[in-house]
């Protein structure tokens, strides 16, 4: 009997591995991850904004993809779109295929860091879903924002992914496969207590910034206080919509390379909560740079510096980075909401109407352009590689964004060149030295690079 059993169980365990084996060896494959998937970069952006447009009518894509000029790429706001109307097509016209293939490709141009980027991203759309369910009305719903297209998306070519709505703004130029800017930058969210929709998950997606900024200013001494406090009241940021390439000549507040190198850090930690609303390659490329500057980087802050009532406002001011912070009343919810902004003293809209380097430099140049010695004592050159003949010009400024005497501009052969700058003159700090190149068809390309005098 007891062998039976077991032959019994023996045999049906039998069974069970055979059809387990059955089910492993004929069920179906996995599908295979789609063509962008497969790609990095702006390669897989290019690839999935081309996906999404492969998604639409041709009225549809009429409205999506527009001209790539300075006109369109200014065209964002910090206000409900029933109040500015924004460029593009609507989310709330998209079937649920097509807005899914259109948060793909945001969630691929801002990144996937921690808390920010696409996080802070869907965070901000379900904030205008909350207000809309809390008084807000229909003027408030995540079906209230924008994507649009300025030029054709390429990997050759200059084109922005524009995208937003109330209380976000995304401005990602891309030129010649890489990406030449990423700001402005606009977040700012109502409520900014922590609120939870359709019974999601509780968010706050602005804390980090504002826990970022009352850390840096908490570090400062009754001293450093008294010097980076401003005496102007702030409304809202300086800097807001239509306030494009408008820096002050002047920087405020204290300078970074008075504070220690914990206090340092600190307003890096501030910085790179809005650096990191981009892929972290980018990211972490820009963040070096802005912290090679930081020494040349000023804070500066309005009313308390605690960031929490009406008018506190707080200033983060760099040789290229500028970020704004600033505390306002509640328009649906009470008490208080923040508005805030990212912006580049050199790329915002990729360089598109610098004033530095004219309105048409829209391309970055990706030939050979090199400074060395770099850190230079008194003299140092310039090298360049000239695909075509061209006319060439390279000019200095200083931390705080004014042309300085000493560049050169020349018509230049094709080839390699290596010219003299000097820069003895110019007293010890950080400095951008800016290449303009326009070739024969009249088209400008630009690069930068700092150069440091010792």
């Amino acid at each position: 009997m007891n062998k039976l059993f077991s032959l019994t169980v023996a045999l049906f365990a039998a069974f069970l591995m055979l059809n387990a084996f059955k089910k492993e060896t004929y069920a179906p494959p996995s599908p295979p991850p789609s063509a962008c998937e497969q790609l990095t970069g702006v390669e897989k952006i290019v690839c999935l904004a081309e996906d999404f447009k492969a998604s639409l009518s041709a009225s549809q894509i009429a409205t999506l993809q527009l001209d790539y000029n300075l006109t369109n790429a200014k065209k964002w706001s910090n206000l409900p779109v029933t109040f500015v109307a924004r460029l593009g097509i609507r989310f709330g016209d998209l079937s649920a295929a097509q807005l899914a293939k259109a948060k793909t490709l945001v969630q691929a141009a801002t990144g996937s860091n921690s808390s920010e980027g696409w996080a802070e991203v869907q965070q901000l759309w379900a904030a205008d879903e909350y207000l809309g369910q809390n008084g807000g009305g229909t003027t408030y719903d995540e079906g209230q924002y924008y994507m649009a297209f300025l030029g054709t998306p390429s990997t050759t070519g200059t084109w922005e992914l524009q995208t937003g709505g109330h209380h976000l703004a995304v401005a990602n130029t891309y030129s010649n496969g890489k990406l030449a800017g990423a700001t402005p930058s606009f977040r700012a969210v109502e409520p900014f207590a922590a609120f939870s929709v359709n019974g999601s998950a509780t968010y706050q997606p602005m804390l980090q910034e504002r826990d970022a900024f009352a850390a840096m200013l908490a570090s400062l001494s009754t001293t450093e206080l008294a010097a980076a406090k401003l005496s102007t009241t702030f409304n809202d940021i300086l800097l807001g919509p239509g306030k494009d390439w408008q820096f002050p000549t002047t920087k405020s507040g204290i300078k970074c390379s008075q504070l220690t190198a914990v206090q340092k850090n600190l307003v890096i930690a501030a910085i790179k909560t809005y650096v990191s609303d981009m892929d972290s390659v980018n990211a972490a490329a820009l963040m070096a740079l802005y912290t090679s500057q930081i020494d040349d980087t000023y804070i500066a802050y309005a009313n308390t510096p605690a960031l929490t009532a009406q008018k506190d406002y707080v200033r983060i001011d760099g040789p290229r980075v500028w970020i704004e912070y600033s505390t306002q009343n509640g328009i649906v919810l009470t008490p208080t909401h923040p508005h805030s902004v990212w912006r580049d003293r050199q790329s915002d809209y990729g360089g598109l109407g610098n004033p530095n380097v004219g309105t048409s430099a829209a391309q970055r140049f990706e030939g050979k352009f090199e400074v060395f010695p770099n850190p230079a004592t008194s003299s140092t050159q310039v090298g360049i590689e000239l695909e075509n003949p061209a006319t060439v010009a390279v000019s200095l400024f200083d931390s705080t964004g004014k042309k300085l005497s000493g560049g050169f501009k020349f018509n230049m052969t094709a080839g390699e060149h290596t010219l003299p700058l000097d820069v003895q003159h110019l007293p010890q700090g950080n400095y951008q030295c800016v290449l303009e190149v326009k070739n024969a068809n009249g088209s400008i390309a630009v690069a930068t690079k700092q150069l440091t005098k010792i």
